[in-house]
This record gives C-alpha cells, structure tokens and sequence, in this order.
C-alpha cells in the first residue's frame, strides 16, 4: 500500500511539474511578446538617430567648405563654373546624398537647395568713432530642387544677437565689422529609415558664414540665377 501510495504521489507530482512548466512558458511567451517590439524600436531608433547624426555632420562640413572656399576666392570674382563647383560640394562631401534624388521630367534632382550671398558692411551715415556696421547685400544666389522650404539672403538683411538661428533675413552681430562676409546655406530633406511608421520625414538646413581672407568683396559675373542688391 506504502509502495502503491509512493506511485500516486509521483503521478501527482510529475503532473504538477507539467503544468507548471507548461504555466511558466505562457509567462514566458507572453513577456517576449511585450518586450521584443522596445528592443525593436530601441535597435532601429540607435541606428536611425547614428544616420542622422551622420548627415547632419556632413552637412555641416559641407557648408562650411562651400563657405570657405568662395572667403578664398584670389580675383574677387565668382565665375559661373567656381559657383557649380561649390553647388556640387554637398554631392561631394556625402557620398549618399543620392538616396536624397528624385526622377522629375526624366531627369535626377539633386535633392536639396543652395543658396549663397556676398555681404558687405557700411558704417552708419554720420558716425565716425564706434561706428556700428550695416550690412549690404551684395548679389545673392539660391538653387531648388526638390525642397519644399529652402533657406536664402534676401536683399535686406537685419543684425540679431549670435545666439539667433540664420533665416536667410538677418546676420549675427559677431561678423559684422570692416570684412565682408560670404554666407552659405544648404537645405535638404532627411528621409528616416522607417519613413512614416517611427519619424516623418524633414528637411536640415545648414550655414556658414566667412570673412573673405583678402577683404575684398566678392562679386559675381552677370547671370540670369543671381540676383544683384546692390
């Protein structure tokens, strides 16, 4: 009896042990179920915030070449074919900028604006010591492509504190002075890994702003695609 009553609690226990095992793969099926899409929206967010770290960089390099390279222009002259070289810095700079294309007309778009001025500065009529400066804008340049809110220097231009961001109607207050200043901004459209599920897409904008190195003011040749201030 001792031997047939051992049997049945063995029975009993096993099933116990069954079930429970049974019980605690449910639990641990159904935290997979809940934890799998945070690691999920944590690997692609890490690998979409490292892309549009990346961009952005280069973007800014960008920019900031293009800025530089007109501050050093040698003959104070801006030629049609210097100006497609700095156009095509971006391209340059960032070897994937074509995923940012798109076919219109049975033509590549380049997929993002330029846009550049030459500014210089006036003392203020009737100051002749602690002047403050007044910028003139020279001739201005914008291309656009495929952007929907490119960033360029209109022909007036206010001076805001350093801290403000460049909206292509003002200059910071730390470049004003006797040089002129050459001023670069690019604006293209970021598209997200997962374009619409996790982030929508939009647009970086980026700027520079150089004094020429000889202080001379830059001029630009005769063009249909610049437009003359002054």
């Amino acid at each position: 009896m001792l031997i047939r009553a051992a049997h049945i609690s063995l029975r009993h226990a096993r099933a116990g042990l069954t079930r429970c095992a049974a019980h605690t793969g449910g639990a641990a099926a159904l935290e997979f179920a809940f934890v799998i899409p945070i690691f999920i929206i944590l690997f692609f967010g890490a690998v979409e915030f490292s892309k549009y770290t990346m961009e952005s960089r280069r973007a800014e390099m960008a920019v900031d070449f293009a800025a530089e390279y007109l501050s050093r222009d040698g003959d104070g002259i801006l030629q049609v074919a210097e100006r497609h070289v700095v156009e095509d810095i971006w391209m340059i700079m960032n070897p994937t900028a074509y995923l940012a294309t798109e076919l219109r007309d049975g033509q590549w778009a380049n997929g993002y604006s330029r846009a550049l001025a030459s500014v210089r500065f006036e003392k203020k009529s009737g100051c002749s010591t602690n002047c403050a400066y007044e910028p003139k804008v020279v001739w201005s340049f914008l291309y656009q492509d495929v952007v929907e809110k490119p960033v360029s220097v209109k022909c007036a231009l206010k001076v805001v504190p350093n801290t403000a961001a460049l909206d292509g109607s003002n200059i910071r207050q730390g470049v004003t002075g006797r040089a002129p200043v050459i001023i670069a901004d690019f604006t293209y459209p970021y598209k997200p890994l997962l374009e619409g599920w996790l982030l929508p897409a939009t647009e970086l904008h980026v700027n520079a702003v150089k004094r020429t190195r000889n202080g001379a003011v830059l001029d630009h040749v005769p063009d249909w695609a610049v437009t003359r201030c002054s």
